[in-house]
């Protein structure tokens, strides 16, 4: 990495490691413990999702609980020899039925890929429908246990990752000009994207399907989307989801507008405890305000689980969720 490249990763937060990122939310950690009524609170914020939803939960557990009217089909997949029996059309996406961070996604666009996959992976994974939509979603949602006040806290749009040609330059070449490109190359030719092909004037190349940060994708603010059409949506479909009261729904709408209107949408992921509210990472965010609502969403985090607790839901002990983050951390760095 050169060093240009070392100082666009420095100067923009949304590349630091979680743990300089998360200063503010170690400092404030005393007083969320408080609030939050247990060291480990966050546990108790959705009683639905084992330890809340804050590692190693089963995406297709998850899944299962959702209102089917805003799913895509989906399947879980446990051995090689499931795969024969899908009635899907291709490209599917595939994702390890326990992972984090966008870690191990993929487009599989055949049978032989999608063994390929399985083969690979070597763990139980979900199979979805492929939502060839380019408008994608994060929303984030908090629901007060005490009043089933639901509150749209975040809503994140996202840029997938794509150059546009200039009919003189190869992909190669246009990808170096981008540093969001460029972090992603090696991985992208291994993938086998032609970096010699030369793109017409104008013509968008999408290098990477899945909107993923880990995979070049920009997050970008959508809290002016915030309107009671997507209130009311967002009500209607957590009203069907007992035991949840904090977490993003990662979804595709056919387009920003339809969106806008609550119409169209399809959950692709519900994350529970640890979601963020991406629109922090929106690159044109300045860092006080990402560590403030990153305090504020960790804040309403603990006052959902201290809620819960007074209600007779039980928080995880410390020492199960060391067990988990063990696990998790060792499946992390295998």
């Amino acid at each position: 990495m050169t060093l240009s490249d070392r100082w666009h990763r420095l100067w923009r937060f949304e590349y630091w490691p979680f743990w300089a990122f998360y200063m503010p939310v170690w400092f404030a950690w005393p007083f969320l413990a408080l609030r939050g009524r247990s060291l480990v609170f966050f546990t108790a914020s959705n009683p639905f999702i084992p330890l809340g939803g804050c590692l190693e939960e089963s995406k297709s557990a998850i899944l299962s609980q959702l209102p089917k009217a805003y799913l895509p089909d989906w399947k879980l997949i446990n051995r090689v020899e499931e795969c024969d029996a899908l009635q899907f059309s291709w490209p599917l996406i595939a994702k390890p039925d326990v992972g984090e961070r966008g870690d191990n996604v993929a487009l599989v666009r055949g049978l032989s890929e999608l063994k390929k996959y399985a083969t690979e992976l070597q763990r139980s994974f979900i199979v979805q429908e492929f939502l060839p939509s380019p408008f994608e979603a994060g929303v984030m949602v908090v629901r007060l246990p005490a009043t089933n006040k639901v509150i749209v806290t975040s809503i994140v749009t996202k840029g997938f990752l794509q150059v546009t040609g200039d009919g003189r330059s190869p992909i190669a070449d246009l990808v170096e000009a981008l540093p969001r490109a460029r972090f992603q190359w090696q991985r992208l030719r291994t993938s086998g994207v032609d970096g010699t092909r030369v793109p017409a004037f104008g013509e968008v190349v999408l290098l990477e399907p899945i909107g993923n940060h880990k995979r070049g994708t920009t997050f970008i603010g959508g809290q002016h989307l915030r309107n009671a059409a997507v209130q009311a949506r967002v009500e209607k479909i957590v009203a069907d989801i007992p035991g949840f009261y904090f977490g993003r729904f990662d979804l595709k709408a056919p387009s920003l507008e339809a969106f806008a209107r609550g119409e169209g949408w399809k959950i692709m992921e519900l994350n529970g405890a640890f979601s963020e509210p991406g629109h922090i990472y929106d690159p044109h965010e300045k860092l006080w305000r990402a560590w403030r609502d990153l305090v504020y969403h960790w804040w309403m985090l603990a006052v959902v689980s201290g809620q819960n607790i007074r209600r007779g839901k039980n928080a995880g002990g410390f020492w199960e969720f060391m067990r988990v983050w063990k696990a998790y951390r060792h499946r992390d760095l295998a």
